[in-house]
Protein backbone atom coordinates (compact mmCIF):
# COMPACT_ATOMS: atom_id res chain seq x y z
CA UNK A 1 0.00 0.00 0.00
CA UNK A 2 1.07 3.13 -1.01
CA UNK A 3 1.03 6.28 1.45
CA UNK A 4 -0.24 9.25 0.01
CA UNK A 5 0.72 12.88 1.21
CA UNK A 6 -1.74 14.82 2.00
CA UNK A 7 -1.31 18.79 1.90
CA UNK A 8 -2.62 21.75 3.05
CA UNK A 9 -1.22 24.02 0.50
CA UNK A 10 -0.43 27.49 2.19
CA UNK A 11 2.35 28.90 -0.22
CA UNK A 12 4.99 27.26 -2.54
CA UNK A 13 8.35 26.05 -0.94
CA UNK A 14 11.35 26.39 -2.04
CA UNK A 15 14.82 26.25 -0.31
CA UNK A 16 18.10 23.48 -0.16
CA UNK A 17 17.98 20.39 1.12
CA UNK A 18 20.41 19.88 3.85
CA UNK A 19 21.47 17.59 6.81
CA UNK A 20 22.26 19.64 10.09
CA UNK A 21 23.85 16.72 11.94
CA UNK A 22 27.32 15.41 11.40
CA UNK A 23 28.57 12.27 9.69
CA UNK A 24 26.88 9.02 10.91
CA UNK A 25 27.22 7.63 13.67
CA UNK A 26 28.80 3.87 14.64
CA UNK A 27 25.96 1.26 15.87
CA UNK A 28 25.64 0.33 19.19
CA UNK A 29 22.53 -0.44 19.91
CA UNK A 30 21.29 -3.81 19.26
CA UNK A 31 17.68 -4.91 17.82
CA UNK A 32 16.77 -6.66 21.21
CA UNK A 33 18.24 -3.08 23.12
CA UNK A 34 15.28 -0.88 21.89
CA UNK A 35 11.78 -0.29 23.46
CA UNK A 36 9.17 1.95 22.66
CA UNK A 37 10.05 4.01 25.83
CA UNK A 38 13.55 4.79 24.48
CA UNK A 39 12.30 6.47 21.65
CA UNK A 40 9.21 8.16 22.88
CA UNK A 41 9.53 11.47 22.78
CA UNK A 42 10.44 15.17 21.24
CA UNK A 43 13.74 14.87 19.10
CA UNK A 44 15.12 17.86 17.82
CA UNK A 45 17.78 18.50 14.94
CA UNK A 46 17.79 22.07 16.00
CA UNK A 47 17.36 25.11 14.67
CA UNK A 48 19.75 25.53 11.59
CA UNK A 49 18.51 28.85 10.40
CA UNK A 50 14.48 27.91 10.09
CA UNK A 51 11.52 29.39 11.40
CA UNK A 52 10.80 26.39 12.97
CA UNK A 53 12.87 24.05 14.79
CA UNK A 54 13.78 20.49 12.72
CA UNK A 55 11.90 18.01 15.15
CA UNK A 56 9.69 15.19 15.53
CA UNK A 57 7.63 13.50 18.21
CA UNK A 58 6.56 10.37 18.46
CA UNK A 59 3.68 9.93 20.82
CA UNK A 60 3.06 7.10 23.63
CA UNK A 61 -0.09 6.74 21.52
CA UNK A 62 1.76 6.13 18.31
CA UNK A 63 1.26 9.54 16.54
CA UNK A 64 3.96 10.91 14.76
CA UNK A 65 4.04 15.35 14.50
CA UNK A 66 6.77 17.55 14.02
CA UNK A 67 8.47 20.23 12.15
CA UNK A 68 11.38 19.93 9.21
CA UNK A 69 11.81 23.06 10.04
CA UNK A 70 9.46 25.37 7.62
CA UNK A 71 6.19 23.36 7.51
CA UNK A 72 4.82 21.38 10.43
CA UNK A 73 3.59 18.21 10.39
CA UNK A 74 1.49 15.25 11.49
CA UNK A 75 -0.89 12.82 10.72
CA UNK A 76 1.49 9.48 10.54
CA UNK A 77 1.83 6.61 12.83
CA UNK A 78 4.72 4.55 14.53
CA UNK A 79 5.32 1.55 15.67
CA UNK A 80 8.72 -0.92 16.74
CA UNK A 81 9.80 -3.25 14.37
CA UNK A 82 12.81 -5.04 16.08
CA UNK A 83 15.50 -1.90 16.61
CA UNK A 84 13.40 0.42 13.32
CA UNK A 85 11.03 2.74 14.32
CA UNK A 86 8.36 2.08 11.41
CA UNK A 87 6.47 5.12 9.77
CA UNK A 88 2.59 4.12 8.45
CA UNK A 89 0.02 6.58 7.07
CA UNK A 90 -0.20 9.87 4.90
CA UNK A 91 1.14 12.51 6.42
CA UNK A 92 -0.42 16.30 6.60
CA UNK A 93 1.71 19.07 6.22
CA UNK A 94 1.49 22.68 5.65
CA UNK A 95 3.23 23.48 2.65
CA UNK A 96 4.76 27.81 4.12
CA UNK A 97 7.19 29.70 2.03
CA UNK A 98 10.58 29.36 3.24
CA UNK A 99 14.09 30.94 1.53
CA UNK A 100 15.93 28.08 2.71
CA UNK A 101 15.11 24.66 4.80
CA UNK A 102 15.97 21.25 5.07
CA UNK A 103 13.77 18.74 3.51
CA UNK A 104 15.16 15.16 4.88
CA UNK A 105 12.93 15.10 7.74
CA UNK A 106 9.91 14.36 5.59
CA UNK A 107 11.22 11.83 3.36
CA UNK A 108 12.06 9.40 6.62
CA UNK A 109 10.19 6.33 6.27
CA UNK A 110 11.73 4.65 9.28
CA UNK A 111 14.36 5.81 12.60
CA UNK A 112 16.99 3.26 14.04
CA UNK A 113 18.28 4.58 17.45
CA UNK A 114 22.09 5.00 17.22
CA UNK A 115 24.25 6.12 19.84
CA UNK A 116 21.44 7.68 21.67
CA UNK A 117 20.32 9.43 18.46
CA UNK A 118 17.11 9.06 16.58
CA UNK A 119 18.61 8.21 12.66
CA UNK A 120 15.90 9.24 9.75
CA UNK A 121 16.26 6.50 7.65
CA UNK A 122 14.85 6.79 3.68
CA UNK A 123 12.90 3.87 1.99
CA UNK A 124 15.79 2.39 0.90
CA UNK A 125 17.62 2.39 4.19
CA UNK A 126 19.61 5.46 3.71
CA UNK A 127 20.53 7.67 6.05
CA UNK A 128 19.13 10.70 5.86
CA UNK A 129 19.86 13.00 8.88
CA UNK A 130 19.70 12.09 12.99
CA UNK A 131 18.07 14.43 15.93
CA UNK A 132 18.87 14.06 19.54
CA UNK A 133 16.42 13.76 22.41
CA UNK A 134 15.05 17.23 23.33
CA UNK A 135 16.42 18.49 26.38
CA UNK A 136 19.23 16.32 26.41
Amino acid sequence: MTAVSAVLALGGCEGRSADPSPASPSSSTTPGDVTAADVTGLWSAGRSGSRLPVEVELGADGRVSGSDGCNSFSGRRWSLDGDRVQLRGAQLTSLVACPSYSTWLDRAASFRLRDGRLVALDPAGERLGSLRRAGA
